[in-house]
């Protein structure tokens, strides 16, 4: 099944997967994912195939529509996934303790 890379990380982030959703946003994957033959790079991010099998209903739908989200959105993602990798950056590099 295809599914659009940031309509799973938009997912992930409502379950409060927010790392897990950081790492495949910023993966050296395509925007268009194969969820089989995308299975062991998203695996090695720390999504199984259990899981992503258990995420793929509520990410389904054809991922070539335009519109399938709005822009808004598609920001508002961009602005979350972007506030979190820096906040992931700053815990790994020391600059933030992890409470911060």
């Amino acid at each position: 099944m295809e599914l659009t890379r940031s309509s799973l990380c938009s997912l992930l982030l409502e379950e409060g997967e927010e790392d897990l959703a950081v790492l495949i946003a910023r993966a050296d994957l395509p925007e268009i994912l194969d969820s089989e033959r995308h299975a062991p790079a998203l695996a090695a991010l720390g999504l199984d195939e259990d899981e992503l099998r258990a995420l793929l209903p509520a990410v389904s739908g054809d991922p070539h529509a335009r519109g399938s989200s709005s822009d808004e959105e598609r920001a508002q993602l961009k602005r979350t996934i972007s506030d979190r990798w820096a906040h992931l950056v700053d815990l790994w590099t020391g600059v933030r303790d992890a409470h911060a």
